[in-house]
Order: C-alpha cells, then sequence, then structure tokens
C-alpha cells in the first residue's frame, strides 16, 4: 500500500470529524487530520509530522509522572486493537486531555491508524468541555485562532468547528455566550476582517468575498456595509485602485 497523503484524499482526511492519527511503523507521526490537531491544541496538524507519536500524545502521565515509550499501549502495540480504551493524553500547552481511542492496523500496510475522541460526557477536570468552561478565555481563545485561520473555508460553520473542538455544538455555544458572542458571530466577522484587508491590498469586491469565505458578493456587501459603515467598492476605491466589479 502507497499512502498518498496530498490531493482529495488529504482534503477528505481533514473534513473527517472525527480525529485522525496515522503512525509510521517506527512510531512517528506519518499523517494528522485538522480534527485530531484542534482537538490537542495545535494550528496545524503539519508541526506534528516526522515527531514521535508517544511524546507527541503522552510524554508523561497526567500526574507528572515518567510515561516510557515501550509502556504506551498505542506504540507499542501490535496490530489492530478493536476495543476503545480510556487514556489521557497532554496537549499544546501540557494540558491533560481524556480520551477513548482505537487502532486499526492498515491492510498491506505497516502503518497504523489511531482514532479517538475526548470524554467530554464525563466534564472531568482536565477534559476539553472542562477546560473550555473553566478557563479564564483560554479555550476560547485557541477556537477563536482556529475560526480566524480557517474562515475562508466557505464550508465552516459552528458544527463543524465544534467538531473539531471535539465538543457538542450546544457546549460551544455556550462558552461563546460567555464571552457574548456566538460562534456564527466569531465566523462572520473573521470573515470580514479577512475580507477588509483584502479590499486594502487591491483586490476587487467579488475577489474579497469569495476568498474570505462568503458564497455571494451581495452578502458579504451587506454585511460589510453594516459592520463598517461603508460600501466595499468605497474601501476599494480608497486603496487607490479602481474596482471594476
Amino acid at each position: 500500500m502507497t499512502f498518498d497523503g496530498g490531493g482529495v484524499l488529504r482534503s477528505l482526511i481533514d473534513a473527517a470529524p472525527t480525529p485522525l492519527w496515522l503512525i509510521e511503523p517506527d512510531g512517528s507521526v506519518a499523517l494528522v487530520n485538522e480534527a485530531a490537531a484542534t482537538v490537542l491544541g495545535y494550528s496545524e496538524g503539519r508541526t506534528l509530522l516526522g515527531r514521535c507519536s508517544h511524546e507527541a500524545l503522552h510524554p508523561r502521565h497526567a500526574d507528572g509522572s515518567p510515561y516510557p515509550r515501550e509502556a504506551c499501549p498505542i506504540v507499542a502495540a501490535s496490530g489492530t486493537v478493536g476495543h476503545s480504551h480510556a487514556e489521557e493524553f497532554i496537549d499544546r500547552r501540557g494540558r491533560p486531555l481524556r480520551v477513548r481511542w482505537r487502532l486499526r492496523q492498515l491492510e498491506d500496510s505497516d502503518h497504523k491508524l489511531l482514532t479517538f475522541t475526548p470524554r467530554q460526557s464525563t466534564g472531568s477536570p482536565g477534559s476539553l468541555v472542562s477546560r473550555l468552561e473553566t478557563e479564564s478565555g483560554g479555550g476560547f481563545a485557541e477556537i477563536k485562532t482556529y475560526i480566524e485561520s480557517h474562515c475562508q473555508d466557505s464550508t465552516l460553520t459552528p458544527d463543524r468547528v465544534a467538531g473539531r473542538a471535539g465538543v457538542s455544538l450546544r457546549t460551544l455555544q455556550a462558552m461563546f455566550a460567555q464571552e457574548n458572542t456566538s460562534p456564527a458571530q466569531e465566523i462572520r466577522r473573521a470573515r470580514l476582517i479577512r475580507g477588509d484587508q483584502l479590499l486594502r491590498q487591491g483586490l476587487s469586491v467579488a475577489e474579497s468575498a469569495y476568498s474570505s469565505g462568503f458564497n455571494d458578493v451581495s452578502t458579504f456587501s451587506r454585511a460589510y456595509r453594516r459592520a463598517y459603515g461603508r460600501s466595499p467598492a468605497l474601501t476599494k476605491g480608497q486603496a487607490g485602485l479602481p474596482d471594476l466589479d
């Protein structure tokens, strides 16, 4: 089996709401989709490529005690682990994240596919849900960063953001409500900010709209006028370039 991480296959993997983590025969990271990267606090999965999977997932136990690689039930597993198992991963900031995971040995390949899901039902201390609900803006800031870096994708919705964060839409909305906003509002705001930046760079109104995640120019123009008090064409004109839309 030859693994091809590019093109349509890469897009399909990233669009999957389930965190996916592909492990090389030597235990290093071959591929991480957006859902897995986001749950673990990374803005881009490619920053994890080539790293030791054990060190990237749980370099230590949640209590701080050493976690030897040879004791890792994931990297040290031989073949498929069909039943889900509980484990505590360590995210990018060093915080514990309780998950349930499965492992599948891919056919005609030495690669293993790890799938995992945050254990959000318990609301236990250290879980992603607990962090989103109790941290002073930390979880909110992480999700906002994800929205800002993906707002140009017209398929980005509150449901998809919740899936990337590994929480329910209701939990995500409650967390945003504590900041007097909503996921939909933040997606719209990020798209408008991006659109404004593109207009000031000299892009046309249509190019700015579509490159910011809007599906049509009229929706972008109306939203832009409400947010900035002027038309996008005027902003484009002030950039010193005529608008030919």
